[in-house]
C-alpha cells in the first residue's frame, strides 16, 4: 500500500451526536462531521464520491449506526474509515466503551448507546485493506486494547485506531470554539499540511503533529494503535508540499498590471481566499441544517431573519465551492474519474435528484454508453437544464444521441479507431432565446444575461462550469438560438476520452 486511497473503492462513515436528552450538548460535533465530509469528498484530499461518504447525523437508535457501518464495511475494498464524535460512556457492569446517541442514558448504557464492540466485530470482517477507526469522545482510549473475547481490532493487520483521549480520560470540546479540540487540530493539519514534509501525509504524521499541538496547548492528548505499518503509508496529500526551485536566479519577475503573472496572482488569491472561507462556512451550514431540522420537527415555521440566514449561508457556501472549482480548473488539477457510463441514466438521475422530472422531457436512444466521468456529466446537465428552466420557457427537452463527428461522417476517430462516434446531448427550451449580442459570451465567467436578475438568482458561473467540464472530458458545449424560438445548448463528448484532456479555458 503505497498510494493514496482509491475513491471508488473506499468508504467513510461519519457519525456525529451533538444533541442529547440526558447529556450535555456538544454543538461543535455538527461542525466536526460536516467539515470532515467536505474534506474527504474534496478533490484536494481524496475526491471521494459523496455517496461513499455517509454522514450519520444525530442518530437516535444504535441500529442506525451499526447499519451504516455494516454497509460501508461490506462495500469497501481499499480504505474504510469509521469516525464518531460525541459522548463516550462506560458500561458500569462490563467496563466496555459505548458511543452515546441522543436518547442514551448514562445509567442504562447497555441498550441505549452503541457498543464499540459492534464496530470492532464489523470492521474485523471487512475486505478493506486499510481499516481506520477515529473516536473523538471521552474514554476513547479503551478501544485500543482487546475487548470482549478474542483479539481487539487493534491486533488485526491493516488497522489503525486513533482515540482523542486516554482510556480513563475526558475529551475536550472548548466552549466557543468551532470544533472539538482533537478534531479541530486534525482538520487544521489536513487543510494546511506540514511544511517541509513530503507530498503526502501519513496517519502517523497526523497523529504526531496533533498530539504535539494538543500537548503544547495543555489539552488532552490523543492515543493511537497501528498494526502492520498502516500508519506509515500515504493517507492524504500534503497541501504545504512545494517542489524547491532549481535556483534563485530563475525566480519570476514582479507582477505587472495586465500580465500573465498578475492574472496568476489573482487566481492564487481567489483560491486561497476560498480555502480559508470553506471551513467556517461548512460549520455554519451544518448549524443552519440543525436549526432547520429542529424547526421542521417541532412544526414551527422559521421567521424571516432565520430563513434569510439559512438561505444566505447556503448561497455563500455554494459560491465558495464554485470558486474552489474554478481554482482547480485554472491550476490544471481537476481530476477525471472515467468509467463506463449509461448517458440516459445519468440524465434521468440528474432530473430525479433535483425534482425536475415533470418539467423536462428526455428523448434518448437506447443503450448510449460512453467512457467518461459521470459526476462531471451530471454537473454539465444540471447547469444547462437549470439554466433552461430558470430563463427559458417550458417545455424543456433533453435529447441524447450518438452521431458521427462533424466533418467526419464515416472517418475513424484517431484516438479510438473502433468507435468513430461521439455522444451528442441537446437541451432546448421554448423561451425568447439568447440575445444576439450576448451569444458569443454566454460561457464567460460571471456573465449574467440580465443585470436586473436578483442577487440570489445565481453567480454567473453555471454555463462556464458546463463548458469547463466538457473540455476536461475532451468535448465542448455550443450555444445557439432555434429558428422556431428558444435556446438550444449542444454538448459533444467523445465516447472515449482523449489521452490528454483539453486545457482549461482562460475566459
Amino acid at each position: 500500500m503505497t498510494a493514496l486511497p482509491a475513491p471508488e473503492h473506499s468508504r467513510v462513515v461519519l457519525v456525529g451526536a451533538s444533541r442529547f436528552e440526558e447529556l450535555a450538548e456538544l454543538p461543535a460535533v455538527a461542525a466536526n462531521v460536516a467539515t470532515l465530509r467536505e474534506l474527504f469528498t474534496s478533490e484536494e484530499v481524496w475526491g471521494l464520491p459523496r455517496r461513499h461518504c455517509l454522514l450519520v447525523a444525530e442518530p437516535r437508535a444504535p441500529r442506525e449506526v451499526s447499519a451504516a457501518v455494516r454497509q460501508a464495511a461490506a462495500e469497501a475494498t481499499d480504505t474504510l474509515i469509521v469516525y464518531y464524535a460525541g459522548h463516550g460512556l462506560i458500561d458500569p457492569g462490563t467496563g466496555e466503551l459505548h458511543l452515546a446517541l441522543r436518547e442514551s442514558r448514562p445509567h442504562e448504557v447497555y441498550d441505549t448507546a452503541v457498543p464499540y464492540d459492534w464496530i470492532r466485530r464489523t470492521l474485523a470482517t471487512s475486505r478493506a485493506t486499510r481499516r481506520i477507526v477515529i473516536l473523538d469522545c471521552c474514554y476513547s482510549g479503551r478501544m485500543l486494547g482487546a475487548m470482549s473475547e478474542g483479539l481487539g481490532l487493534a491486533e488485526i493487520d491493516g488497522t489503525y485506531l486513533l482515540a482523542a483521549a486516554a482510556e480513563n480520560a475526558l475529551a475536550l470540546a472548548p466552549p466557543g470554539e468551532l470544533f472539538t479540540a482533537f478534531t479541530g487540530e486534525l482538520v487544521a493539519l489536513v487543510r494546511s499540511g506540514v511544511p517541509g514534509a513530503g507530498p503526502a501525509l501519513t496517519l502517523n504524521d497526523l497523529y504526531e503533529r496533533t498530539r504535539s499541538s494538543l500537548r503544547a496547548a495543555g489539552r488532552p492528548e490523543p492515543h493511537c494503535r497501528d498494526r502492520n505499518t498502516l500508519g506509515a503509508v500515504p493517507f492524504v496529500p500534503n497541501p504545504a508540499f512545494q517542489v524547491s526551485p532549481e535556483g534563485e536566479e530563475g525566480a519570476p519577475p514582479a507582477d505587472e498590471p495586465g500580465t500573465v503573472s498578475q492574472l496568476a496572482s489573482i487566481r492564487r488569491f481567489m483560491a486561497d481566499l476560498s480555502h480559508e472561507l470553506r471551513t467556517p462556512l461548512t460549520a455554519l451550514t451544518a448549524v443552519s441544517d440543525v436549526l432547520e431540522t429542529d424547526a421542521a420537527q417541532k412544526g414551527v415555521e422559521m421567521g424571516p431573519p432565520l430563513r434569510l440566514m439559512v438561505d444566505e449561508t447556503r448561497r455563500l457556501a455554494g459560491l465558495v465551492e464554485n470558486l474552489m472549482e474554478l481554482a482547480r480548473f485554472d491550476a490544471g488539477i481537476a481530476r477525471l474519474v472515467v468509467t463506463e457510463t449509461d448517458i440516459a441514466a445519468v440524465v434521468r438521475e440528474c432530473l430525479a435528484a433535483r425534482d425536475w422530472d415533470r418539467s423536462v422531457t428526455v428523448v434518448a436512444a437506447p443503450g448510449v454508453i460512453a467512457f467518461l466521468d459521470p459526476r462531471r456529466l451530471d454537473v454539465i446537465m444540471a447547469n444547462l437544464i437549470g439554466n433552461a428552466l430558470a430563463h427559458g420557457q417550458e417545455p424543456v427537452t433533453v435529447t441524447v444521441a450518438v452521431r458521427p463527428p462533424p466533418g467526419e461522417p464515416s472517418g475513424p476517430d484517431p484516438y479510438c479507431p473502433d468507435r468513430p462516434f461521439e455522444i451528442v446531448l441537446t437541451v432546448a427550451d421554448r423561451g425568447e432565446g439568447i440575445p444576439a449580442p450576448l451569444l458569443p459570451y454566454v460561457f464567460d465567467r460571471f456573465r449574467k444575461g440580465d443585470s436586473r436578475r436578483p442577487r440570489s438568482a445565481g453567480h454567473g458561473l453555471g454555463l462556464s462550469f458546463a463548458q469547463e467540464n466538457a473540455r476536461l472530458m475532451g468535448g465542448r458545449v455550443e450555444a445557439a438560438n432555434q429558428a422556431e424560438g428558444g435556446a438550444v445548448f449542444t454538448v459533444r463528448l467523445p465516447q472515449h476520452p482523449h489521452p490528454e484532456p483539453s486545457a482549461p479555458s482562460e475566459s
